[in-house]
């Protein structure tokens, strides 16, 4: 019995260091390379300069937010398990903050959703409105989609999906800084990009309205900047159909 025991723990032994050697191959195992990678991974999920992982953080599941905080958690605490783990400290943070983040998407409803990708989600009596910032989902003052606001409007597809008989306006909105003609068609042709994709995603198209109001209906002071401007927005307001 000793003796199978034994034989067993050395196999197990002989495992671990075959998979500390793979590791080691591939991954440097110092303290201050792991710990510059999770300061690393830190600052760049704080935001970086041209906004593209930060769009990406915002606009992505729980299973991905995951991961990510969880690799940037698990680079900084290899650094001081750098000689005992067997798999490095950001993958094996970024396969728990997935798992985790996995189980958090499954279990929250789709508003819930649409408010982790930065929609705010105002239920007014039989009304339903979905707010969000431009800058989420097009490129500056345009009307081009970023990849990174497909998944958003994915959800907000289902979303409009799970009610019946639901008039569904979308509404896009400018600041009143330059022409008023040139806000009014940029925001018109930002409510029809959205409502084009929110029909090839299944939403009835005879539901669907996009109207772009310009700089008509400010709600905060002009700003220079795109990002900054609560004035740039999207309303997507759900209403029951009279009978």
């Amino acid at each position: 019995m000793i003796m199978r025991r034994l034989t067993k723990l050395s196999v197990l032994l002989a495992a671990g260091a075959c998979l500390v050697a793979c590791a080691s191959s591939n991954v440097e195992r110092t303290s201050a390379h792991n710990v510059d990678i999770g300061v690393q991974n830190a600052k760049n999920l704080v935001g970086d300069a041209d906004g593209d992982l930060s769009d990406a953080y915002q606009n992505s599941t729980q299973a991905s937010k995951g991961a990510m905080l969880g690799g940037t958690a698990g680079g900084i605490a290899g650094s001081f398990m750098s000689g005992i783990g067997f798999i490095p400290g950001a993958f094996t943070g970024a396969l728990l903050g997935g798992s985790y983040g996995g189980y958090i998407d499954s279990e929250t409803t789709l508003g819930d959703q649409l408010e982790n990708r930065g929609a705010n989600v105002i239920t007014l009596g039989d009304q339903i409105m979905v707010v969000m910032n431009s800058s989420r989902l097009f490129n500056g003052m345009t009307p081009d989609l970023k990849p990174s606001a497909y998944s958003t409007l994915d959800v907000l597809a289902q979303y409009i999906n799970s009610y019946t008989k639901m008039l569904v306006k979308v509404t896009a909105y400018t600041d009143s800084v330059g022409q008023e003609r040139v806000n009014q068609v940029i925001s018109q042709k930002q409510a029809e990009a959205i409502t084009k994709y929110l029909t090839a995603m299944g939403v009835n198209a005879r539901l669907l309205v996009a109207e772009g109001a310009g700089g008509t209906s400010l709600i905060a002071k002009n700003q220079e900047t795109w990002g900054d401007s609560d004035n740039y927005r999207i309303e997507i307001t759900l209403e029951k159909l009279q009978a």
